[in-house]
């Protein structure tokens, strides 16, 4: 018998949160003991289910946090690439290089793109040529 934890941060939620809400009330997943507490000086909202309970559901919960870090990793590659090659293109404005960089994120959001480095975290890895042809597709369309 194991118990599974959830702790949302009520004042910041994450990325992951509201999909992994949205799960749990599409499969009518009702935790077993709910509670507010401060977790590192966060006020947190804390679900707690047993683990036979979510048994299946559990990789469903998992893959929607993956998810959810894979953005925000690619997020910064794309930033750090669009800053690589600021000399050569030119945004209209702050408001298209975010639209822009959000698609890029959505086309580069594949399997191949994330490996796990030497700290044994999760790092995307994009081909700037690659990344420079979308743009100029993205910019151009």
């Amino acid at each position: 018998m194991y118990a599974v934890q959830m702790v949302f941060d009520v004042e910041r939620p994450d990325p992951e949160d509201e999909p992994v809400r949205d799960y749990l009330a599409e499969h009518e997943l009702e935790p077993r003991y709910q509670w507010e507490a401060e977790n590192d000086g966060r006020k947190c909202h804390w679900l707690q289910f047993g683990g036979c309970y979510l048994g299946k559901h559990l990789q469903g919960i998992g893959q929607l946090q993956r998810q959810a870090v894979e953005v925000e990793v690619l997020t910064e590659e794309v930033a750090r690439c669009l800053v690589s090659v600021s000399d050569e293109i030119d945004f209209s404005s702050e408001d298209q290089r975010q639209v822009v960089a959000a698609a890029l994120v959505r086309e580069f959001q594949r399997e191949s793109t994330f490996q796990i480095n030497q700290n044994g975290e999760m790092a995307a890895v994009l081909d700037l040529v690659e990344v420079v042809e979308s743009l100029r597709r993205l910019l151009s369309g």
